[in-house]
């Protein structure tokens, strides 16, 4: 449970970190949320890809974990990209 929620958490800096990256480098708000919609389009083609192939063994488990890996980006990226808007309004 430990490492599982390890990653969860290196998963969400991550999300944060290209969030901080995206949003010192790019004035444009819609770049900072690039890693979010690239993140939704793999998880539909990873979802897709469950329903529509037949998979064998535990290759359907690997793709659940990625997606719920994926989720945890996009949650970091979103939490913080709202943080830097807020912020920076308040300025």
């Amino acid at each position: 449970m430990d490492k599982i929620l390890g990653t969860v958490l290196v998963l969400l800096a991550l999300g944060a970190g290209t969030s901080l990256l995206l949003s010192t480098f790019f004035r444009k708000k819609w770049v900072w949320f690039l890693p979010s919609i690239t993140g939704v389009i793999l998880i539909m083609r990873y979802a897709l890809k469950i329903q529509l192939e037949t998979l064998e063994g535990f290759e359907e488990l690997g793709y659940i974990f990625s997606i719920y890996m994926i989720i945890s980006i996009i949650l970091g990226n979103l939490m913080t990209n709202f943080l830097i808007i807020r912020w920076r309004k308040s300025q």
